[in-house]
């Protein structure tokens, strides 16, 4: 996702459907009041036409073979991030079904109707609305030069999508880059992850681990290492942020499986995991001063962080991670879960789904200790636990939580 660019009211759809099997589908979007559709039947002409078509939304109907309409979605994707990518597909193999969480922003079944396509681009461009306000940007715009996404991350996405990449190829690939490569062994022999023997090489924790968790794990660990705990900073420890945002992130898988989430999106909810609080250690790098000041104003006036952060700032750090995450082309759902962690039930959605894991593993764990003692939890939503029809299952998550309780270190500060 990415700023707006200036288009008048005007939101303007691509509708490519090369059998012409969702016609009355595209005649009812283009019947929403403010939005204007142009249908192609060819997927070969639809970045041509984007050169003269300023659209904001790409809607693809994929037919017997997906990837085609993957392979266009990830050209979009890589070559104009800020378009909405909508997916209607038929069944989905388990490695299209990841590639498309990867490249789109909501893939719908081919039954989908009109209505409910409507609504996927509708809440689609509500959340780009959320994370592009002007206060978000102008803000991150006054971090000065902003992390990337380091090479290593982006040649481990190439080879997910490679059919002939290995253990040893993935390997190598980490290993151009020392630190990295020593901290993710690190991680992978700690307690996090509790396995019954200790790892020495990197293609066995490949092997023993999975590619997209390594990547994810790399990923989080370049970002927080950007943004360090200078020697004034006495409010809490940054480590122990990043520590606790793994848990969240292993637990909030483990509750994805147990809620029978597929194994991509148990992926996702765990890089969800990873990120969810990055925007702290962005809010607190950028003036130490001034946020341990309101961490102390928090406690004075009896508000969470949050909400601190939204009246003094004009952003939280969910919107500052949202906005970075978007920046830089993470799945939509990555994007979702982080910016509605705490507020889970302004999500549509009536399934059980990424930001649920976040949100339960999240409120489920002791927030981070700190110095002034400021509220910086999550509370559970329990409204929105009863409206998925899943909060007769909490005694036994908060079960599978205390596990993980243990795993915290104690102490508010050392690094």
């Amino acid at each position: 996702m990415s700023p707006p660019t200036g288009r008048d009211q005007t939101c303007r759809i691509l509708f490519c459907d090369s059998k012409l099997s969702h016609r009355g589908a595209a005649h009812e979007v283009g019947k929403h009041a403010g939005w204007d559709v142009l249908c192609l039947d060819d997927e070969g002409e639809v970045q041509t036409r984007m050169k003269y078509y300023d659209c904001q939304v790409l809607v693809v109907v994929a037919h017997q073979q997906p990837y085609r309409a993957l392979g266009l979605l990830k050209k979009v994707a890589d070559e104009r991030p800020g378009i909405l990518r909508i997916l209607i597909s038929g069944h989905l193999t388990p490695a299209s079904s990841a590639r498309a969480l990867e490249v789109a922003h909501q893939t719908l079944p081919d039954t989908a109707s009109g209505v409910e396509i409507c609504a996927a681009i509708e809440y689609a461009l509500k959340i780009e609305g959320l994370v592009n306000k002007s206060a978000i940007r102008d803000y991150i715009s006054g971090l000065g030069r902003l992390p990337t996404l380091p090479t290593v991350y982006r040649e481990l996405n190439e080879a997910l999508n490679s059919d002939v990449a290995d253990a040893k190829n993935i390997a190598s690939i980490i290993e151009q880059d020392p630190a990295i490569a020593a901290k993710i062994m690190q991680l992978v022999n700690s307690a996090l992850f509790g396995l019954r023997r200790q790892i020495s090489r990197i293609d066995e924790a490949v092997t023993i681990i999975g590619v997209r968790m390594i990547r994810d794990l790399l990923l989080a660990t370049h970002l927080f290492s950007r943004f360090r705990q200078r020697d004034t900073w006495t409010a809490f420890s940054f480590s122990k942020l990043h520590q606790r945002s793994m848990l969240v992130a292993r637990l909030a898988q483990q509750l994805g499986a147990d809620a029978g989430l597929d194994r991509n999106q148990q992926g996702q909810a765990f890089l969800a995991g990873l990120l969810h609080d990055f925007g702290i250690s962005v809010l607190a790098n950028k003036d130490p001063e001034a946020y341990q000041t309101l961490m102390g104003e928090a406690v004075r006036l009896g508000q969470p962080m949050y909400a601190m952060e939204k009246m003094r700032l004009g952003l939280t750090h969910a919107e500052a991670a949202a906005y970075l995450l978007g920046m830089w082309n993470l799945p939509f759902s990555v994007v979702e879960a982080v910016l509605l962690h705490h507020f889970p039930a302004a999500s549509p959605s009536s399934r059980f789904e990424p930001l649920t894991a976040v949100h339960l593993a999240d409120a489920l764990l002791p927030a981070l200790v700190n110095g002034p003692g400021a509220d910086l939890s999550c509370k559970l939503s329990e409204s929105y636990l009863e409206r998925l029809g899943i909060a007769k299952n909490l005694s036994r998550w908060q079960m599978m939580a205390n596990e993980y309780r243990l795993k915290l270190e104690p102490g508010p500060v050392s690094r």
